[in-house]
């Protein structure tokens, strides 16, 4: 799967509730993610957007200029076969998938299951 994100000084991932960083959008007129009154997140209910199979496949605003796009941050890349089993990817209308939480869960647990593959993205494309 690949998503452009901003990138810290150490070449990864920025982390954030963004739709350019490591996370998901949980308030303002772009939700990502539903949260219920109680806090949890459920799979079904929206999460971090991802491209599947090509990069070219990300919307044109989000692909780099190297890709024939407008986007302004760098591509990165993450096998699904690599993301925790806590969190899952679904294909909602191809070639588009969301990350989200594999079973119902709190909002801080799967957004530090999320975090916690910062490590795990590869720069694919600048």
């Amino acid at each position: 799967m690949f998503r452009s994100m901003k990138v810290e000084s150490d070449g990864l991932p920025k982390i954030g509730r963004s739709g350019r960083e490591l996370g998901v959008r949980i308030e303002g007129p772009h939700v990502d993610l539903v949260v219920e009154t109680d806090g949890s997140v459920s799979p079904g209910r929206g999460g971090m957007s991802v491209a599947v199979d090509d990069a070219l496949h990300l919307p044109k605003a989000r692909r780099p200029k190297s890709l024939g796009g407008q986007g302004r941050d760098p591509v990165f890349s993450l096998l699904s076969s690599e993301i925790p089993s806590t969190i899952q990817v679904r294909v909602d209308i191809y070639p588009h998938a969301l990350v989200e939480p594999a079973q119902r869960m709190m909002f801080s647990t799967f957004e530090g299951e999320l975090s916690a593959t910062r490590t795990l993205w590869s720069s694919a494309y600048d």
